[in-house]
């Protein structure tokens, strides 16, 4: 991963809405472009598709952490996983901040859009996971129709960030992963 230099507000230009034309020119993925980015069937274009192709497998290598650690090869990383992630987050941040409007009427968004797409990368690889390793039909199904139902939810997110009706709140980094001494 590399490093990001995270800025303080003070040093940030004036958020979308000021008539920056660069933020005019981004697009976010669409939902079915985000799932195939997220799969590794989109390779070229947006900064995102490769960010949330690495989000799709940082997650995907957490599912067996939840489901059983005694099993975890020695050399596992969780700590450096989860920083991974979290780096990632903050560089789509970042890009978001430059490039998605910012309207300053519009209502905030309750996640930044890194976090929204972990989310999705998250729920896309446990329901792979699900589909293929799961012996319960009912889980199966239940695990697709919320994937469904998030790709919906982003679907709409998307339609009232370009609508300007949404907008999404700067990322606080949190308290931080450390890997183990």
């Amino acid at each position: 991963m590399t490093d990001t230099v995270i800025r303080s507000q003070a040093e940030l230009p004036p958020p979308a809405g000021d008539g920056d034309p660069d933020r005019e020119k981004a697009t976010l993925l669409g939902p079915d472009q985000l799932l195939a980015a997220i799969a590794g069937h989109l390779t070229q274009g947006s900064p995102l598709i490769e960010w949330a192709r690495a989000l799709g497998d940082l997650h995907a290598a957490l599912i067996p952490v939840r489901l059983n650690r005694t099993r975890l090869p020695a050399d596992f990383d969780e700590a450096r996983v989860h920083i991974d992630i979290a780096e990632i987050v903050s560089e789509i941040d970042s890009w978001a901040f430059f490039h998605v409007p910012r309207e300053p009427g519009a209502r905030r968004h309750t996640h930044s859009l890194g976090e929204v797409i972990s989310h999705i990368a998250k729920t896309y690889a446990d329901a792979w996971w699900a589909v293929l390793h799961v012996d319960d039909k009912a889980q199966r199904h239940e695990a697709w129709f919320h994937l469904g139902e998030v790709r919906e939810g982003y679907a709409q997110l998307i339609d009232d960030v370009q609508a300007r009706g949404v907008r999404f709140p700067l990322r606080w980094r949190g308290i931080r992963h450390t890997p183990p001494s």
